[in-house]
């Protein structure tokens, strides 16, 4: 959007940060941010670049909190967030080539002659002083303005390409299927607004990416390991488009990889898994299916298989028992994995030390280590413990050993249990699990 002068309102340059701000954040959809999104967004913002934003400050800049008069942050404020998202400073930020493009590409006719002159007022100075009190045409004009600015900004995030158009979507045309799979994927709209600095790509959900090129409208993805992935295309980290690829699995089945090896994954055949006294693979095993066990490396148990229990409301209740100390494992991690038809429930409970790589995630509410303290999700399970997951509408409270040490309340829905998939760091041993509907009482079919 440009004004009468051709010049660019610095409020589209901030509105446009928001919109890349809360796409790297991880929540898109900024109406649906609580006080506590803001609380979280500040202290991430500190650690990243020692600049203080109180919540409310950013309540304000992302228009939480409403005000006569558009609130305008000083220099130092805009450096630290355009700093979150990649950027050295505003200037930076405000003369990138895609920055311009996405920002000017906006049409012209939702700019009023108030919203110049507040910039211009307000890049002097960020305190804006006003009146004791307005006349009633004052107030009238500021609601009029205001309403015409929200409006374009609507317009500008629903309808208008940012550097990509609205109009591309992906599909898997095969999305089920055994262990391994080779997912097709049709996508439409590439050709329109790619390019070589904002291109479009594809999260394929297994920790792999592959960047598209112009008119590409088929792709495949080899996934080799069973579960529920989510395949999300993706324009400048803004989603555009989800297909799902599941891998059912014949029961549980084990499979090992190793860190910092992107290029493969080691099945190991286990007869009789989890049936009598086999809940455990030796090291002797792990070796055999060709893994280098002086490395760090990892086991996914995993029952991959679609289920009638609601991802919504169950109790999952899983005894285990971490790796000893050997070499490549110092944190003896365990992590549980719920696979759901829409999103997935992922918890890692670690030796109290490595807590900085402990993450989190019940559906939309995600949790990292690296950002914030977790210290209820460290436990030394090397003898043996019990965890235990109990969700009720979509309330979820996380037990170890007996003792609840985080609750909190989701939005976006699982839908129906696809599997479950529990991963140790090293050689770990599953004494039981116990999933349940908490309404129907139907059960797990891998229950032990």
């Amino acid at each position: 959007m440009k004004n009468g002068q051709g010049r660019i309102s610095q409020f589209e340059y901030l509105d446009y940060g928001c919109q890349l701000i809360s796409e790297v954040y991880g929540k898109p959809d900024r109406a649906r941010w609580t006080n506590s999104d803001y609380i979280k967004l500040s202290n991430i913002l500190y650690k990243k670049t020692r600049v203080q934003i109180s919540p409310n400050t950013l309540k304000r800049i992302f228009g939480k909190i409403k005000t006569d008069a558009r609130y305008y942050p000083q220099k130092a404020t805009r450096d630290a967030l355009v700093n979150y998202i990649g950027y050295p400073n505003w200037e930076s930020f405000t003369n990138a080539p895609v920055v311009l493009q996405n920002v000017t590409d906006i049409p012209a006719s939702t700019e009023t002659k108030q919203d110049v002159e507040i910039i211009a007022h307000e890049t002097v100075s960020p305190v804006t002083t006003r009146p004791a009190k307005k006349s009633n045409l004052q107030k009238v004009i500021a609601v009029i303005s205001t309403l015409v600015v929200l409006i374009g900004a609507v317009a500008y995030y629903f309808f208008v390409p940012s550097g990509s158009t609205q109009t591309a979507s992906i599909v898997c045309r095969n999305p089920v299927g055994g262990n391994p799979h080779s997912a097709t994927f049709a996508l439409k709209g590439i050709s329109q607004g790619g390019s070589d600095s904002n291109p479009y790509y594809i999260d394929f959900g297994d920790g792999r990416k592959l960047i598209l090129h112009a008119n590409d409208t088929l792709v495949s993805h080899y996934y080799e390991e069973p579960g529920r992935y989510y395949a999300v295309l993706k324009q400048n980290k803004r989603p555009l488009g989800l297909a799902t690829v599941y891998l059912k699995s014949a029961g549980w089945v084990a499979t090992a990889r190793m860190m910092y090896d992107t290029t493969r994954v080691y099945p190991i055949e286990v007869p009789g898994l989890f049936r009598g006294n086999k809940h455990s693979i030796s090291a002797r095993e792990v070796a055999r299916a060709g893994v280098d066990t002086n490395r760090t490396f990892f086991i996914d148990f995993t029952n991959s298989q679609p289920t009638e229990i609601d991802g919504d409301n169950f109790d999952l209740i899983a005894r285990v028992q971490t790796s000893a100390d050997r070499a490549g494992v110092r944190c003896s991690q365990v992590r549980l994995t719920l696979f759901g038809e829409s999103s997935r429930h992922r918890i890692d409970v670690m030796k109290p030390g490595c807590l900085h790589w402990a993450n989190l995630q019940l559906s939309e509410v995600i949790k990292e280590g690296q950002l914030e303290a977790m210290d209820f999700l460290g436990a030394d399970l090397r003898d043996g413990g019990t965890l235990e997951l109990k969700v009720e509408d979509k309330h979820a409270r996380l037990y170890i050993n007996g003792k609840q040490v985080y609750e909190t309340t989701y939005s976006q829905s699982l839908k129906k249990i696809y599997g479950l998939d529990i991963m140790f760091a090293g050689v770990g041993t599953i004494h039981s699990v116990s999933l349940t509907d908490l309404k129907t009482k139907k059960s797990f079919s891998g229950n032990f």
